[in-house]
């Protein structure tokens, strides 16, 4: 009878545990995927990245000393930036509806990117969250778009 018990008690435990394992080595390995693709635009192959961001499985932002590495892997296009920040003069959030205007609300978000403006006065986007067929709500990318700019705000 104990024996019976036992037997069943540990195949309800694998049956809890095992999925949980499998789903948390998956994520591990496709946020070092995207740490990888983070380190093929460094320059510097030597230093880890300080901070790392990465969102929607097909987009990340990191920084190493004054270098930020951004990249973004869309359906339409692809977008890979390496910034040495001591060329940026601003910093700024800028969000848009459909019309590319300031939305009037935050549930009108068609795009979020951070826009920033060189010394040289050359001007780059680097888009958080575009809406398409995949990407139709916008989810922790207000936050970490946030996050970045103050860091980015803060380096400059």
């Amino acid at each position: 009878m104990d024996t019976t018990n036992t037997i069943i008690g540990i195949v309800f435990l694998l049956l809890i545990l095992v999925p949980i394992y499998v789903i948390n080595n998956n994520v591990k390995k496709r946020k070092n995927q995207l740490l990888k693709t983070l380190n093929e635009l460094s320059s510097d192959k030597n230093n880890k990245f300080s901070e790392t961001d990465f969102w929607t499985n097909n987009s990340g932002i990191g920084i190493k000393g004054d270098e930020l590495c951004f990249f973004r892997n869309g359906e339409e296009h692809s977008m890979k930036e390496v910034i040495n920040l001591k060329d940026v003069k601003k910093c700024s959030l800028f969000q848009f509806d459909k019309h590319e205007n300031v939305p009037k609300s935050n549930h009108e978000i068609n795009k979020l990117s951070l826009h920033l403006t060189f010394s040289n006065h050359k001007e780059i986007n680097l888009v958080f969250f575009h809406i398409d067929a995949k990407n139709f709500i916008i989810g922790e990318e207000f936050r970490i778009a946030k996050k970045w700019q103050d860091i980015i705000t803060s380096k400059i």
